[in-house]
């Protein structure tokens, strides 16, 4: 009967683990729709995007991912090759790093990546050939040893020895043939000095010799390359060991060949056209049977009648020349993430941006909501940049999108509903009658009214009150500053805009009639000490606290106020928070070497501090001790540029935007209830084999937590980080617990509260 018990609570934790990250964990939340590269072997198509790559399984359909968050080294793919031969998969990068997938681990080889190289470093693509891989660089060749993970020898094939571009490399009667940014390079595969430039012969037969060869190719009988012409059809040659000749003249821009099974497949953002192996042209894609979207960057023989394409739109493409579909990992549409915004039921993160001149970028305006593991994308080419969103507090359903040029968009359950322009509201267009209505920022107040800044206009700062109707503020004389970005309510009932490029903050009251300008204090400062010496820092964002203290993130590291309650007396003023016991004698303050560029508070009052190019650093509550430090080079996140940053409020699970993606770790603070709700933990029962932490969540704040053993031993004690608790199964003593049902007794501070729950163990 135990053992039916068993099974069943274990058939619970696959189905739970299915909906929660454990704590600790990371996720990337990544697009897989620009296909880049697609491979074939051991019953699988490999496709990559510039994030990572998945599989296609050929016998069942099943897709699997791969990357950085599960073992890939990097991002920014540049290359993908599976070696027959070597049962590897090959993955280079824009970095000159390279991953090698064996079935059973990724060996990561770093060399290239760390050299000392003028130019770039870039993997362009692998050959398998008698025990060697050759890499194809932006430089040259490399050849690795896959069995001792080392680098054997490096062909520098420019005049004199210098860098010279490889595109790739493929053997063909007993040569290596090596397509090169200056033609097309052959060599004896039994020369014993590869190394020098002088060994190897450029080919005569292209009409430009000095051509690019965009890609080679080969099956055991013939030779295909491809010339780069420019403003012309690239030409495509065929070489039977004895003459060469022009087969045709397909497309502009070829992307690459492949000569696969007895087929020839050719591919450009064109088209993919397939030749015989003799040269006799057969059918050409042109574009897909199922959607109007086509974007093609390589492709591959499958089988007699099937070709797997690498899309830029659609990830992978599958079919026959006539009849496709599409297959890739749900994701967002893309990888652009600006701004997040979270609440009890989503996430919502936006895909526009403005640049450091507060320029447009010019990005679709797109809109990516998360909820219930499911990522839904709102898109509209007619309009461009997303830049903020916000979550209306009075009906969870339902956020605002602010542009850099077309005012605001109303969702419901991430459907557009409403938009606002300064047609139909007070919001403002700096060019009149011209789409260059900028929104910056909205929050919303305690009494649900939106709050709005609009820059580099004569009324900044407007307010969609909660009965529809617009009123807007004159305040642009007082700001004196056309650029302003992030706006906040601080919880004593004050406006805080961000002034960009050393022009401060401006702080807002509208007192208790938002109609009337009368009862309204307002008052723009830059950041000052207690003696009122000026801080002479850029500030980037800002953020209250759960106990409403002031925290900016500048230029310069952090400034925090006490009191920011009193900005508009004399008592208000900043100051850096000195790190205590960091170098003897030398005052080090928070951050002060880094230019941190947006800054969230998690249920346990503890500060996520997001940077510009140190990654993402955690602190405790006062700021005084490091937790975490997060970086591109020590885990999954995909760049240390940090755009913004936001806390899961139930689950804790942190939502991190870069450059390069978003990506999210699951943390162990949410936000608290003022009384225990549903307290439970994750994940229970907990499986054999298991060493993560559990998670004990539904608590209130530094909630006290004894757990026992059934006969009512003290086996551990701990207090929460907001509303959540974590255990590693260990015993006071440090040792691992054994199997049984352990109860977990929890109450507030004042012991006028409590709940119980249990967890069982299983070994």
């Amino acid at each position: 009967m135990f053992r039916i018990l068993i099974t069943i609570l274990s058939f619970f934790f696959v189905l739970l683990c299915n909906a929660q990250i454990p704590h600790g964990a990371w996720r990337d939340h990544f697009s897989f729709n620009d296909g880049r590269f697609v491979s074939k072997g051991n019953g699988k198509i490999y496709c990559a995007s510039s994030m990572g790559l998945f599989t296609y399984d050929l016998s069942n359909a099943e897709i699997d991912k791969l990357t950085k968050v599960n073992g890939l080294s990097d991002v920014g793919i540049s290359s993908l090759v599976y070696l027959d031969g070597a049962n590897i998969l090959a993955v280079g990068y824009e970095s000159g790093n390279i991953d090698l997938v064996y079935p059973d681990r990724i060996q990561n080889i770093v060399d290239i990546k760390e050299k000392s190289l003028s130019g770039s470093k870039a993997i362009n693509g692998f050959l398998f050939h008698q025990d060697k891989i050759y890499v194809s660089t932006d430089f040259g060749i490399v050849v690795v040893d896959p069995l001792k993970i080392e680098i054997k020898d490096t062909y520098f094939l420019g005049i004199g020895g210098g860098n010279l571009k490889v595109n790739n490399l493929v053997v063909f009667d007993n040569r290596f043939w090596a397509a090169t940014e200056r033609g097309l390079l052959f060599a004896s595969v039994s020369d014993p000095l590869l190394v020098s430039y002088e060994r190897w012969t450029k080919i005569s037969s292209f009409s430009n010799p000095n051509a690019e060869c965009v890609g080679v190719t080969s099956s055991s009988d013939v030779l295909f390359a491809v010339e780069k012409q420019e403003g012309v059809a690239d030409i495509l040659w065929l070489f039977n060991g004895a003459t060469w000749r022009e087969v045709d003249r397909p497309f502009l821009e070829i992307k690459n060949i492949n000569a696969v099974e007895n087929k020839l497949i050719v591919t450009s953002n064109l088209g993919v056209a397939t030749y015989s192996l003799s040269g006799l042209k057969g059918p050409t894609i042109s574009a897909y049977s199922f959607v109007y979207l086509f974007k093609p960057n390589s492709s591959i023989q499958i089988d007699e009648d099937r070709i797997a394409i690498a899309d830029g739109e659609l990830g992978l493409v599958i079919g026959t020349t006539t009849t496709q579909f599409y297959s890739r990992p749900q994701g967002p549409a893309n990888n652009l993430s600006f701004s997040i915004a979270v609440n009890k039921e989503r996430v919502v993160v936006v895909s526009g941006a403005y640049d450091a001149t507060f320029s447009n970028f010019w990005n679709a305006f797109t809109v990516h909501g998360f909820k219930n593991e499911q990522w839904v994308d709102y898109q509209n080419w007619g309009f461009h940049d997303a830049v903020v969103a916000e979550f209306n507090p009075m009906d969870p359903s339902s956020y605002f999108v602010g542009s850099w040029g077309s005012g605001i968009f109303q969702f419901s359950n991430n459907e557009m509903v409403n938009r606002f322009t300064p047609e139909n509201s007070s919001l403002q267009s700096i060019f009149p009658n011209a789409p260059f209505c900028r929104i910056s920022g909205l929050a919303f107040d305690t009494k649900g009214n939106l709050w709005v800044s609009n820059a580099m206009v004569a009324n900044p700062i407007s307010v969609r009150k909660t009965d529809g109707t617009w009123v807007s503020f004159p305040y642009a004389t007082a700001i004196n500053a056309d650029k302003i970005s992030t706006l906040r309510f601080s919880p004593y009932g004050s406006l805080w805009l961000v002034l960009p490029r050393g022009e401060g903050l401006f702080a807002l009251h509208p007192g208790s009639n938002i109609d009337s300008k009368d009862d309204d204090k307002y008052r723009k400062v830059k950041p000052y000490d207690r003696d009122g010496n000026v801080f002479n820092i850029d500030i980037n964002t800002l953020a209250f606290d759960n106990d409403g203290y002031l925290w900016l993130g500048t230029s310069q590291g952090v400034l925090l106020s006490y009191n920011p309650e009193r900005v508009f007396d004399s008592g208000f003023y900043f100051q850096k928070i000195k790190i205590p016991d960091v170098i003897a004698g030398l005052a080090v303050y928070l951050l002060e070497t880094e230019v941190v560029t947006t800054i969230s508070v998690d249920g346990g009052n503890r500060k996520w501090f997001g940077t510009a190019k140190s990654g993402v650093f955690l602190f405790n509550s006062d700021g005084t001790k490091e937790l975490l430090h997060f970086t591109a080079e020590n885990s999954p996140l995909p760049s240390n540029s940090i755009l913004d940053i936001k806390v899961h409020p139930v689950s804790g699970e942190v939502f991190i935007a870069t450059e390069k993606g978003l990506v999210s770790y699951r943390g162990n603070s949410t936000e608290p209830s003022q009384k225990f709700g549903k307290v439970y933990s994750y994940p229970n029962p907990v499986p054999p084999g298991y060493s993560g932490k559990i998670s004990i969540v539904g608590l209130v704040n530094n909630t006290i937590v004894k757990i026992t053993d059934i006969s009512g031993n003290l086996v551990y004690e701990t207090r929460s980080e907001g509303g959540m608790a974590t255990w590693d199964g260990k015993s006071l003593k440090g040792n691992k617990v054994g199997t049984g049902v352990y109860l977990v007794f929890c109450s507030d501070e004042t012991g006028s509260d409590s709940a119980v729950t249990k967890i069982l163990f299983i070994k």
